[in-house]
C-alpha cells in the first residue's frame, strides 16, 4: 500500500470527500508523503521540514489529506485530463516514486501524467517515459542565484540548470515546465532574464504568486500582470524587452498578439488549472483557471490591466 497526498479538489472529485468547489480540477494532484516533512529546508514551502509539524497537510493554500492508492484506485473516475505527481525529498524519494507512478497506471492506464521533481540522474527520467510521463516540472522558484541561497533551496543552482538541460534532452523542447514564484525579492528584469534563458533551452514557464505560511500573498496585482504578459510574449516568440517599460511598470507599446486574455490562465502542464493554489476565491485572481471565472472576473481584469497601460 502508498500513502500520498491528493489535493482536496481532486479527492472532492472522486467523491472521496463532501466539499463544494468553485471550479472543478481538470487534473488530478498527487503529492509524495513523507511523515517529516520533505528534507529540503525551503523558506516558503509549507512541506519543506522547517513547517512540517505546523502545516504538514498543506501546499500552497490548499489542503492535500492523506490516502492510500487504494482507495484512489476504488474510487477513480474519468473526469481529469492529466495526473500530477509531485515529489518530495527523503530517502528514496526517487525509487519510490517510480512505484507509485506504476500503481497508478494499474488503474489509469491512458491519461498523461506530470513528474515535478527536483533534479535526479539522467536514467529516471528516461524510465518514467514508459510509464506514461510526457512532461517534467522543475521547482528552479527563484530568478537569481542570490535568491536561490537566499530561500534555502537544495542543492546548487548549477545543478538545477544541468538538470533542465538534461530534461530537455531526454523530453524533447517545449515539454520542461520550469516553476517560478513570483514575489520572492526578484527585480522584474531579473524575471524576466530568468524566463528568456528558460525559453532558449527549450523549457517553458509555470508561473506562481508568493504566499506566505498563513495563506496570503503580497504580490502586487499589477506586477503579477506584467510578468504573466512577458511569460506569454516569450512563449509566442517575441521579445518582452520591446513591449515592456520594466523600471515604470508600464506596456510601451502595442502587443500584437489577438489572443492576450490567454497570458492570465493559469501557467504550467497542458489542462493544469489548479484553482486556488496561490489565491483567494475572493480575489485577486493572480491565475485564472478556467473561461467560466474569466467573464465573472472579466470587469476586474480590465481595470488591472488598464493599469499597465492595456485596453481590452
Amino acid at each position: 500500500m502508498f500513502l500520498v497526498r491528493a489535493s482536496i479538489g481532486t479527492l472532492a472529485v472522486l467523491g472521496l470527500i463532501d466539499l463544494k468547489i468553485l471550479e472543478t480540477p481538470t487534473t488530478a494532484y498527487f503529492l509524495q508523503y513523507s511523515p517529516s516533512g520533505c528534507s529540503a529546508n525551503c523558506a516558503y514551502c509549507l512541506q519543506s521540514r522547517r513547517f512540517a509539524h505546523s502545516s504538514s497537510d498543506k501546499l500552497g493554500r490548499v489542503i492535500w489529506p492523506l490516502i492510500d492508492l487504494e482507495t484512489i484506485k476504488k474510487a477513480w473516475r474519468k473526469s481529469f485530463t492529466r495526473i500530477c505527481f509531485q515529489t518530495v525529498i527523503k530517502r528514496n524519494f526517487a525509487s519510490e516514486a517510480l512505484k507509485i507512478i506504476e500503481n497508478i497506471r494499474s488503474f489509469e492506464p491512458n491519461i498523461p501524467i506530470s513528474l515535478a521533481i527536483t533534479p535526479v540522474p539522467r536514467v529516471l527520467l528516461e524510465s518514467v517515459v514508459k510509464w506514461g510521463v510526457d512532461v517534467i516540472g522543475v521547482g528552479l522558484d527563484t530568478a537569481t542565484l542570490q535568491l536561490f541561497n537566499e530561500w534555502n533551496k537544495p542543492y546548487s543552482w548549477d545543478l538545477y540548470w544541468r538538470f533542465i538541460e538534461k530534461a530537455v534532452e531526454v523530453y524533447g523542447r517545449g515539454n520542461i515546465y520550469v516553476h517560478l514564484i513570483v514575489g520572492l525579492g526578484e527585480s522584474f528584469k531579473e524575471l524576466v532574464d530568468v524566463m528568456r534563458k528558460i525559453y532558449r533551452l527549450g523549457g517553458r514557464i509555470a508561473l506562481f504568486n508568493y504566499i506566505n505560511e498563513r495563506g496570503v500573498s503580497p504580490v502586487n496585482i499589477k506586477y503579477y500582470r506584467l510578468v504573466q504578459l512577458a511569460r506569454f510574449l516569450l512563449e509566442n516568440g517575441l521579445n518582452p524587452d520591446l513591449y515592456i517599460d520594466y523600471e515604470h511598470y508600464i506596456v510601451k507599446g502595442e502587443i500584437p498578439l489577438d489572443n492576450i486574455l490567454e497570458a492570465f490562465y493559469t501557467s504550467g502542464c497542458p489542462g493544469c488549472n489548479r484553482p486556488f493554489y496561490s489565491e483567494s476565491p475572493r480575489g485577486p485572481l493572480y491565475n485564472i483557471p478556467s473561461r467560466r471565472l474569466l467573464g465573472i472576473y472579466y470587469e476586474k481584469l480590465r481595470e488591472e490591466l488598464l493599469s499597465i497601460g492595456v485596453s481590452l
